[in-house]
């Protein structure tokens, strides 16, 4: 039996809940057909467990208690670039490779990191809003908020740069931006806002998350205009996909989490067996994406089997 660790901050997010459905699904089956080793995953999760304790020494000793287990890969997205660094001295004493995910961390014990591109994702949903609006014939007269989230967040701002880079291409497009806080009740409060100091002229919303997406849908529904305002968010978050499947909102870009737990799972397998890591780039490899909307959300049915009940329409 052939142990692989796992150590991220939490399981409380959607993507690394389905990061680790998508690592056991296709354990179980990689047990099933194997030709060789059987797999163990010993998965960490410190901040679930860490319940005001000390989360940072907590990560650390979890792992090296991972690598007392005899793991032969880790595949860590560390809490604290601290911990990370006293993690990585345990990790080369054991001769034992390391993936990263999410957090770079630059270290010769670093053998692959899976990454995601963030201004690309903030490129897509730009892309698909003026494709939108174009085929409404209204690029040359549209106004579009963009629902930026918090200043200082890195991911924000690359995702900013993305949807940015797409709309400054259309400099007939009006752009409204404004920022808050990434959640439902400041995507609600903004739109609304601004759809009322607009005087309803708005033709397009980016949320640069789903949970703003989700709040902006439910300012848009307070004037009626589902119809006629495009919104995309960023992070297919549940809630989000089910106002698509409601028909209330039109799309989200999907990291494809899942799938990234299957990537992460045969990459720590390849590397075990001395195989190469699959990288896009100088050693990393980028999440795959893709636009969710009402006509292909049913392939997210293998994630969420019960999806289709939500379909209800305004």
């Amino acid at each position: 039996m052939v142990k692989i660790g796992v150590s991220v901050p939490n399981t409380n997010t959607t993507s690394y809940n389905l990061i680790q459905k998508a690592i056991f699904d296709q354990l179980a089956e990689h047990n099933l057909t194997a030709q060789s080793d059987r797999i163990e995953i010993i998965w960490n999760s410190v901040q679930d467990q860490a319940n005001g304790k000390n989360a940072v020494a907590m990560e650390f000793q979890q792992v090296k208690t991972m690598l007392n287990q005899g793991i032969k890969v880790l595949v860590l997205n560390s809490i604290d670039s601290r911990s990370a660094h006293s993690i990585l001295r345990e990790t080369k004493r054991k001769s034992v490779p390391v993936l990263t995910l999410d957090e770079p961390i630059r270290n010769d014990q670093i053998v692959g990191h899976f990454s995601i591109n963030q201004s690309r994702l903030g490129e897509i949903a730009a892309a698909y809003v003026v494709q939108k609006l174009k085929d409404e014939s209204l690029v040359d007269k549209s106004n579009v908020l963009v629902l930026e989230g918090p200043l200082g967040s890195p991911v924000f701002r690359q995702l900013k740069i993305g949807i940015y880079r797409i709309l400054d291409q259309y400099p007939q497009v009006h752009i409204l931006s404004k920022y808050s806080k990434a959640d439902k009740s400041s995507g609600r409060q903004l739109a609304s806002q601004t759809l009322r100091d607009y005087a309803q002229n708005v033709q397009a919303i980016i949320c640069v998350n789903s949970g703003l997406a989700v709040g902006a849908v439910e300012g848009v529904n307070l004037y009626d205009m589902a119809e006629k305002i495009v919104t995309i968010g960023i992070g297919a978050e549940r809630s989000a996909i089910n106002l698509i499947v409601a028909g209330q909102h039109d799309a989200e870009v999907d990291l494809q989490s899942y799938e990234r737990g299957q990537m992460i799972l045969q990459s720590a397998i390849d590397i075990y067996n001395d195989q190469p890591f699959q990288a896009d780039q100088e050693k990393t490899q980028f999440a795959p994406s893709r636009i969710i909307t009402t006509s292909n959300y049913t392939i997210l049915e293998k994630i969420w089997p019960d999806l289709h009940s939500k379909k209800i329409r305004k």
